[in-house]
C-alpha cells in the first residue's frame, strides 16, 4: 500500500479534505461522506492522497479515460465483488491457487460495529463466484486486524498470519484450516516471547515436506535503538505453538528502519527472506537477501539484491521459489533513468547465491509511477502484479500483470477493465497449474457525489484463463425436412467454465445459447457448427452433420382428360412434373393393362370405351405422387363397316362350306347306290349323267 498519511473514518462520519484543481490554482475543500454499501456503519482504513483524488475527480471530472478497443484473448473477464456480508469493505488480500484449482483468499474488512475490522477467508473454483466470508479471528472484537497473508501446504491445507491489535500492541496471529475453509483453528500469537512495541507485515511459508514445520517473519520494534528489524520463528507443531526465541535476521547495528519481509521455502527445503533496509545511507533503501539450509536454525550472510550503484530506492520487495528451485524476487525500484518508480525483477537460478542485474517489467515509456508488486508461483510458471499511474492520474487505479516465460517477462496486461473513476491498488495475484491467472485488488470509487462525495471501498478480482474450452456439437444425425431438432452443446467443457456459445445451422439461421431446436425447409447435407467461448474470449468450435431428408412429394404434370378415336396414337408427356429435388422416375398406367417408364411416351388404345389412366412420378428421397386422369376413346366408322363386312364373309363363307359338306354327301350316297348289288332279280338303273346339284331339290329325296 502506498506510504502516504493514513486516517481512519468511522460509521456514519464525514471529513473535509482539500483539491487543487489540475489546472492549478487556490486549494478548494469539500466534505466527504464514506459509507460502505448495505451496511449501517463501517471502519476503512484509506490512503489519504488517493481519498482526495477520488473526491477531485468527483467534483471536477480531472480524469478522463479515453475509450479503448476490445482486448485480444485471452483477456481479463469481467470484474467480480469477492468482500460481501458478514465482511464488506474490504482492503489489504492474501492469494494463493491451490493444487485442486481452487483460489484461496484472505483479506482484511469491516465486520460490523461489534467487532471492527476482522480477517476474512473466502474461496472460489473459477475466480468468478466466492463463498461467503468466513471470520478467521476469534477475538470479542473492538480492535483490528489487518495485513492477512496466506498460504497453503501441498494437502491445501490453509495458513493465514496477520497483524493483531487484540493485547493493545500490534501483534503477529496466527490460524490454520484443515477443513478447506469451513472452520479455522484457535489463534495462537506468534511473536510469543515479546508482548511490547508493535510487530507487522508478517508473512509465512510451509515447508513442502513437513507440513507441521510453519516459518514465520515479520517487521519489530521492540528494540527503538535498532528501529524495526525483521524477525523469524518457526513452529514445529503444525501452528499450535510458535518456538521462542524468534531470530532477528538483519545484522546491522544501526537504527536503519527495515520493513517489508517476504519470506518464502524452496523445494528443497532451503529457507529464503527479502525484506526493504536503508541500512547502507550512501545508497538508499536496498532489497536486501538472507538464506537458511538448516530449516531456519541459523542463517548465511545477508547480500544486496538489486544491483545499482547509485543512491535510488528499491523498496516494497516481493518474493517466491518456483518448483525447479528458481527464486524471484520484485519490487519498486526507481534506478531506471528517464523513468518513474519502476517494478524490477530478478531470478537466481543458483539457490540464491548470485543474483542477476534486475529488468525493468513494467514497459511502458512514460515517467509514470508504478508500486505494489507482489509475485506468484506454480510449477514452473511465475507471475507478478502491480498497481500502475500510466492509464492516467495523479494516483494508482489500474492493476497490471506480467507473466514469466523462462527467459523474460511478458508484455503487460492490464487486469481492471473498469473506465470510471475508481482507483485500484494492493493486488494479490495467483496461477494455477495451467497457467490461468487470477487477480484481487482493493478498489476505492465514487458512489455519488450530492449531498457530499461518498466513496466506496471494496475487493475486486477478475480471471484470465488461458486454456481455450473445448466445444462439443453432438453427433450426426438424419432428420426430416420441416421438422424441429435438438441441437445441444452442453457436453463441451472449459476448466474455469462456458461463458457464450452460438450455433450456425448452415442454412443462414444462427441461435445464441448451448442448446435450441431448429427444422430445416431444404432438404441436403448441412453441417452445422457450434462455437464457445470462455470468459477470457478463448473460443473453440466442433461441426455436427446433418441429413435432411426430403418430405416433399413430386407435383405430377403432362396426365389430362384427353378424348381420341379408336386406333389413334396418343402422346403422352410428363417432363413438365416437377420436385424441389428432381423427379427420377415416371411410371404411365394406360388403364387396358398397358404401362411406360418414360417421361414421354406414345400408346394407341385398341378397342372404343372410357379409360382412368394414371401418371406417378418418384423423386429420390422415395416421395411419389400420380394424378389420375380419363381417356375416352371413340368407336372408327370405317372400322364398323369392316367389321360388318367382315362378318358378312364370315357368314358366307359359312353357308358355302354347308353346301358344299352338303353335296359331298349327296354324292358319296349315289356312287354307293350304283354299285349296289341287285336284290330279288331287278337291275339297278345307271345314275344319271350330266346331272347338275344345283337342279337337286332340297333337301335330297330319298331312293
Amino acid at each position: 500500500m502506498s506510504k502516504g498519511l493514513l486516517i481512519r473514518i468511522f460509521e456514519n462520519r464525514s471529513t473535509r479534505v482539500k483539491y487543487r484543481h489540475a489546472n492549478g490554482g487556490d486549494l478548494r475543500s469539500a466534505r466527504v461522506m464514506l459509507r460502505p454499501p448495505n451496511a449501517r456503519g463501517f471502519k476503512a482504513i484509506f490512503v489519504l492522497p488517493i481519498m482526495i483524488a477520488l473526491v477531485a475527480v468527483a467534483l471536477l471530472g480531472v480524469i478522463a479515460t479515453p475509450a479503448a478497443a476490445g482486448p485480444a484473448a485471452p483477456y481479463f473477464g469481467a470484474m467480480v465483488r469477492v468482500d460481501q456480508a458478514p465482511g464488506y469493505q474490504g482492503g489489504q488480500s492474501s492469494m494463493a491457487i491451490g493444487s485442486d484449482g481452487v483460489v484461496y483468499l484472505a483479506y482484511s474488512g469491516w465486520g460490523g460495529s461489534t467487532t471492527g475490522t476482522d480477517v476474512f477467508f473466502t474461496k472460489s473454483s473459477n475466480g468468478r463466484t466466492w463463498t461467503v466470508p468466513l471470520r478467521v479471528n476469534d477475538d470479542a472484537g473492538g480492535t483490528a486486524q489487518t495485513e492477512p497473508t496466506l498460504t497453503l501446504d501441498l494437502s491445501n491445507n490453509i495458513y493465514i498470519a496477520w497483524t493483531d491489535g487484540r493485547s493493545g500492541n500490534n501483534d503477529v496471529y496466527f490460524s490454520k484450516s484443515t477443513t478447506g475453509g469451513a472452520s479455522f483453528s484457535p489463534n495462537v500469537r506468534v511473536n510469543i516471547d515479546v508482548t511490547t512495541n508493535a510487530q507487522t507485515e508478517p508473512s509465512i511459508a510451509v515447508d513442502p515436506v513437513n507440513q507441521h514445520l510453519i516459518h514465520a517473519v515479520w517487521t519489530d520494534t521492540r528494540t527503538p535503538a535498532n528501529g524495526p528489524d525483521i524477525y523469524y520463528i518457526n513452529s514445529t507443531d503444525g501452528g499450535l505453538s510458535f518456538n521462542p526465541p524468534s531470530v532477528r535476521v538483519n545484522t546491522d547495528a544501526t537504527a536503519a528502519e527495515q520493513g517489508a519481509p517476504a519470506i518464502a521455502v524452496a523445494p528443497d527445503r532451503s529457507v529464503h527472506i527479502v525484506w526493504r533496509d536503508p541500512s547502507n545511507a550512501a545508497k538508499g533503501p536496498d532489497i536486501y537477501y538472507v538464506k537458511s539450509t538448516n530449516l531456519g536454525a541459523s542463517w548465511g550472510t545477508v547480500v544486496t539484491v538489486n544491483r545499482d550503484t547509485g543512491n535510488a530506492a528499491q523498496v516494497e520487495p516481493t518474493l517466491a521459489v518456483n518448483a525447479t528451485g528458481a527464486i524471484f524476487v520484485a519490487w519498486t525500484d526507481s534506478s531506471f533513468t528517464g523513468t518513474g518508480p519502476d517494478i524490477a525483477a530478478t531470478v537466481s537460478t543458483n539457490g540464491g547465491a548470485s543474483f542477476p542485474v534486475a529488468v525493468k517489467v513494467n514497459d511502458d515509456t512514460g515517467t509514470v509511477q508504478q508500486g505494489q508488486p507482489t509475485l506468484a508461483v506454480n510449477g514452473d510458471r511465475a507471475q507478478l502484479a502491480w498497481s500502475d499511474y500510466r492509464t492516467g492520474g495523479p494516483y494508482p487505479y489500474a492493476i497490471y500483470t506480467s507473466s514469466y516465460t523462462g527467459v523474460s517477462w511478458s508484455a503487460n496486461v492490464r487486469v481492471n477493465g473498469d473506465t470510471g473513476t475508481n482507483f485500484e491498488a494492493n493486488p494479490a495475484v495467483g496461477i494455477d497449474a495451467a497457467g490461468d491467472v487470477v487477480a484481487a485488488w482493493t478498489s476505492w470509487s465514487v458512489v455519488t457525489t450530492f449531498p457530499v462525495p461518498i466513496i466506496q471501498q471494496g475487493i475486486l478480482a477478475s480471471v484470465r484463463d488461458v486454456v481455450a474450452p473445448i466445444a462439443s456439437a453432438g453427433s450426426s444425425a438424419t432428420m426430416d425436412q420441416g421438422t424441429a431438432a435438438s441441437f445441444d452443446g452442453s457436453g463441451s467443457a472449459d476448466n474455469l467454465g462456458i461463458a457464450s456459445a452460438s450455433w450456425d445451422f448452415g442454412d443462414g439461421s444462427t441461435a445464441m445459447g448451448l442448446m435450441d431446436s431448429h427444422s430445416y425447409a431444404n432438404p441436403g447435407l448441412y453441417t452445422a457448427t457450434l462455437t464457445v467461448w470462455d470468459y477470457s474470449g478463448n473460443a473453440a468450435t466442433a461441426t455436427r452433420s446433418v441429413t435432411v431428408r426430403d418430405m416433399d412429394a413430386p407435383i405430377p404434370r403432362g396426365g389430362g382428360d384427353r378424348t381420341a378415336d379408336e386406333g389413334q396414337a396418343l402422346f403422352f408427356d410428363g417432363s413438365a412434373s416437377s420436385d424441389n429435388v428432381g423427379v427420377t422416375s415416371y411410371l404411365w398406367d394406360f388403364g387396358d393393362g398397358s404401362n411406360a417408364t418414360t417421361a414421354t411416351t406414345t400408346h394407341v388404345y385398341a378397342r372404343a370405351g372410357t379409360y382412368t389412366a394414371k401418371l406417378t412420378v418418384k423423386d429420390a428421397a422415395g416421395n411419389t405422387a400420380t394424378t389420375p386422369f380419363t381417356v375416352t376413346i371413340r368407336p372408327s366408322g370405317l372400322l364398323t363397316y369392316i367389321e360388318i363386312l367382315g362378318g358378312t364373309v364370315g357368314l358366307l363363307v359359312i353357308l358355302v362350306g354347308l353346301l358344299t359338306w352338303m353335296l359331298l354327301g349327296v354324292r358319296k350316297r349315289d356312287r354307293e347306290q350304283v354299285h349296289r348289288p341287285a336284290s330279288g332279280g331287278h337291275p339297278i338303273p345307271p345314275p344319271p349323267t350330266d346331272a347338275d346339284p344345283l337342279d337337286m331339290g332340297l333337301p335330297p329325296r330319298g331312293p
